[in-house]
């Protein structure tokens, strides 16, 4: 059975370790920031995926969840990434981030998913109230969905000031040739895609060189790869020579593999614990791979 995140940081690190590591060692590093090609503006180089926010109104489920908020807030993270589709995850981020008066604070991601003029439109005002953002910072038309029509609206939605950058996302690689038209007829300011050094690395070879051919910023999901990573790591110990891009956990290892490469602009990792919040953002401090150590962790992991 494939071991989780969770369940392998349990099983050989404590939650009070986890926070003596990275964490705290590099706590007084400014976060890196990296520039949105189309504006220039600066971000954080590590964000947040909220695709398991959806915990609706139990406010048990939620405790955690705020409390991780708080500690990326705190460790100076400001890009949240959402979707309608993810439950009811604009709902509770809303309601944690009006709670925590984080809103002028923060870089605010959503996506649109429905097909044909009325119902993007209607998709995109409920996740403005929902939300409670009155401009939301980046509107993505999510994995392609019916993008013909979607694009020219975000495009709307910006020019009315409602809307400050657009983009798209995929996840699948079977959209990759529809995509790369996409990037080359449409202006732009972000992509999303998969792309970790255990999966999807394909994203590299057009997609990624693209994107920053075209000016467009790139935000990285899943950028630990699929469900096994963790399982493929358990019982292996950290090389030493990761220390030399300042690496204390194989999350960091992860990371900054997804992170150095050139055309990246931030990853957004799902955080749901304060330990992975503190783990992960540490990733944002310190060293990147060189092109050499790229090809050494690629190397090693591939070899495990």
């Amino acid at each position: 059975m494939p071991i989780s995140r969770r369940e392998f940081t349990a099983g050989s690190l404590s939650a009070g370790a986890l926070l003596a590591l990275g964490g705290h060692i590099r706590a007084e590093q400014p976060l890196l920031r990296r520039a949105i090609p189309s504006s220039g503006e600066e971000i954080p180089i590590v964000g947040i995926g909220t695709n398991r926010y959806g915990v609706g109104d139990d406010p048990a489920a939620r405790e955690p969840l705020r409390e991780s908020l708080e500690q990326f807030h705190r460790l100076g993270g400001t890009v949240i990434d959402t979707a309608p589709g993810y439950r009811s995850s604009e709902t509770v981020l809303g309601d944690l981030i009006e709670e925590l008066d984080l809103a002028d604070e923060l870089f605010m991601a959503t996506k649109v998913d429905r097909k044909g003029r009325a119902a993007i439109a209607e998709r995109f005002e409920r996740s403005f109230r929902l939300l409670k953002f009155p401009v939301i910072d980046l509107m993505q038309c999510h994995n392609l969905i019916d993008w013909e029509t979607a694009i020219p609206m975000m495009q709307e939605l910006k020019e009315e000031g409602r809307v400050r950058y657009t983009g798209i996302t995929t996840s699948r690689e079977r959209q990759y040739e529809e995509l790369e038209r996409i990037l080359k007829n449409h202006e732009l300011d972000f992509l999303q895609i998969n792309y970790s050094l255990a999966d999807q690395r394909s994203a590299a070879d057009r997609l990624l060189p693209l994107a920053a051919d075209r000016g467009m910023a790139v935000l990285i999901n899943r950028p630990f790869g699929g469900g096994g990573v963790f399982s493929k790591l358990a019982g292996h110990d950290l090389p030493p020579w990761a220390a030399e891009f300042d690496c204390d956990s194989w999350g960091q290892f992860l990371l900054k593999y997804a992170l150095s490469h050139d055309a990246v602009t931030a990853a957004i990792p799902g955080m749901t614990k304060v330990h992975h919040v503190t783990d992960n953002m540490a990733a944002a401090t310190g060293a990147m791979p060189t092109a050499a150590q790229r090809r050494q962790q690629e190397a090693f992991f591939d070899a495990l």
